[in-house]
């Protein structure tokens, strides 16, 4: 599916849930659930701008090693995702939001795409002849020379 079209018509999948929810759990449930995963989106997006905040002054002085940049931008994905109201959303949401869930659902996705995206890259036919002439200890002043010669004729000739 395309993903324009996805959410062109995320509205209509979430308001379909919505009510096959409240017909299997009953409407009271549906609600608290509506309120409780939003409360919850709130919390992670003031947890996760504490965690931008520590990141910027950890980065200022130059020590990254601990802060996690993907899982706290995941994270704050999750948390607007949570706020929205809807199953679908929540689901989504929940799975960047929690670190254990987020690895295995993209482990997954990845071990099942990679033979794709290795498939999709482009092998060229190209060869390439190059000579490295480096500066000699008579000349410090002299500059690296590449001289590439290509098979492809469309493409010039670097030198």
């Amino acid at each position: 599916m395309n993903p324009v079209s996805f959410i062109a018509l995320l509205p209509v999948i979430e308001i379909v849930l919505l009510i096959a929810m409240g017909a299997v759990f009953g409407f009271w449930f549906t609600v608290i659930w509506i309120v409780a995963t939003a409360a919850l989106g709130i919390i992670l997006l003031r947890v996760t701008r504490l965690n931008v905040r520590s990141m910027q002054s950890m980065r200022s002085g130059h020590s990254l090693d601990s802060a996690d940049p993907i899982g706290i931008f995941a994270t704050w994905v999750g948390a607007i995702l949570l706020i929205l109201p809807g199953p679908l959303t929540d689901v989504i949401g929940l799975i960047l939001v929690v670190p254990w869930l987020r690895k295995l659902t993209f482990g997954l996705w990845i071990a099942k795409n990679i033979h794709r995206v290795v498939m999709r890259q482009k092998t060229t036919n190209r060869v390439y002849e190059a000579e490295v002439v480096t500066p000699s200890s008579s000349h410090p002043s002299a500059h690296r020379v590449i001289d590439v010669r290509q098979d492809d004729s469309k493409d010039q000739k670097i030198s």
